[in-house]
């Protein structure tokens, strides 16, 4: 029969059994095999290790060396001079470690302050995070506010505020962010919803849905499949081909809308050149902790101009469609020598018309006028009818989809809209807004 091992508590070790559980300290390492049925309140070791078996609930786990755990763990807070590793998951209020920090399953805390890398078996959904070196979450990553020093790779999805990496970031599901700064980005899940993101070097998204308010990088790139809005692309490369609606340069938004710099500067974005156009060093300080919040796209007020970001009253997603030069006011090809004949509409008597409707009846004949010469796009008589017939809840309605049917049209017949057709259609999309 095999012996028993002993029991035995050193000279020097302080052990202690109350109400709230365990507290044992020393100054070498600390191993437990068992917590004799209780939780552990506090344990330390001043100067060397702590190593618990099995699944640990603790109030606070602290060592002057590494904290291992070989199991799952629970704890208020965690701190470590060098690494601290779980081999199964962790829920912890706090974690500070001058090394890594490896946890094999799933990860929930408060905040994680790592003078190292920081390694997630599972999702990682955490207020605050510091890393000082390369971030792997193989799962989704959750963080209010993240800074990490080095890389990150995230298999899962990215729902995060605000988010600074000097390295490149590279997420495989769906983003969900208010703002990423990066030395390079790469997103290729289905979906991409940010208000803005800036690389040092380059952006890649794609292929599937976006809707950013502005991407800022030395090169951008969208695959050709990718769908959606962006409000503002500014990149030293040609774009190529692709289906986002937008993508304004800054110099065409300032041209158009003024200076781009409070809208820049509200998403935590800078123009290039400008001092803090994306991290480039160690990252700052830890921000204080709060409560994790999910970033959501945040909706903009309806756009004074149609050629800017549109929030019809009736269209749950915004609309982002295409600028046009001023040296477009002339220029008209001639695709069809017959002038298509215009709806016919049965006219509503005036005493039955909207004092703006006579306003509206003459800007759209002024947008008719432009393709005199021309084939006429099927969404300018759509929005003839709709207006002669008094539709001005379906205008409202169907305003950026008509916008974004002539758009097409246009793309597709290689031709500009003429700065004219621009100007009036706005000037309906007012005039519908005031009805």
């Amino acid at each position: 029969m095999e012996k028993s091992q002993p029991f035995v508590i050193p000279a020097g070790v302080t052990f202690h059994v109350g109400d709230a559980g365990l507290i044992i300290e020393n100054a070498g390492d600390v191993v437990l095999h068992t917590t004799f049925g209780r939780p552990l309140a506090r344990v330390v070791s001043l100067e060397g290790d702590v190593v618990l078996h099995g699944a640990v609930t603790a109030g606070a786990l602290s060592a002057g060396g590494s904290v291992r755990v070989n199991g799952s763990l629970t704890a208020d807070s965690v701190q470590a001079v060098g690494a601290i590793a779980v081999s199964g998951e962790a829920t912890l209020g706090s974690a500070r470690s001058g090394g890594d920090l490896v946890v094999g399953g799933a990860l929930v805390a408060e905040s994680l302050d790592v003078g190292g890398g920081l390694t997630g078996g599972g999702d990682v959904r955490a207020s605050d995070i510091k890393a000082g070196n390369d971030v792997s979450v193989r799962g989704a990553l959750s963080a209010r506010r993240g800074t990490f020093a080095g890389s990150a790779s995230v298999t899962g999805g990215l729902t995060s505020d605000m988010l600074s990496v000097v390295g490149l970031i590279s997420v495989g599901g769906v983003v969900s962010v208010g703002t990423v700064r990066a030395g390079d980005i790469d997103f290729s899940g289905e979906t991409v919803t940010a208000r803005g993101l800036q690389a040092r070097n380059s952006i890649h998204i794609g292929p599937g849905r976006v809707q950013i308010d502005a991407m800022i990088a030395s090169e951008v790139r969208v695959d050709a499949r990718t769908s959606g809005r962006a409000t503002i692309i500014e990149s030293q490369n040609d774009l190529g081909t692709n289906s986002i609606k937008g993508g304004f340069r800054l110099a065409d938004y300032a041209e158009m809308f003024g200076d781009p710099a409070a809208y820049l500067s509200d998403r935590g974005l800078t123009a290039p050149g400008d001092a803090g156009a994306a991290p480039s060093s160690a990252p700052a300080p830890a921000p204080q902790f709060a409560p994790v919040v999910r970033a959501e796209p945040v909706a903009e007020p309806v756009a004074e101009s149609v050629a800017a970001v549109v929030y019809a009253k009736e269209v749950s997603e915004p609309v982002v469609v295409e600028a046009v030069s001023a040296d477009d006011e002339n220029e008209a090809t001639n695709l069809d020598e017959a002038e298509p004949e215009l709806v016919e509409v049965e006219p509503v008597s005036p005493s039955e018309s909207h004092p703006l409707h006579d306003e509206l009846v003459d800007a759209v004949e002024k947008i008719i006028e432009r393709y005199a010469d021309t084939e006429r796009p099927p969404a300018v008589d759509h929005l003839r009818a709709l207006i002669l017939r008094q539709a001005y809840d379906e205008v409202r309605a169907e305003i950026t989809t008509i916008w974004s049917d002539l758009v097409k049209f246009h793309q597709k017949r290689g031709l500009r809209i003429q700065h004219q057709v621009t100007t009036t259609f706005n000037t309906i999309n007012t005039l519908v807004k005031k009805m």
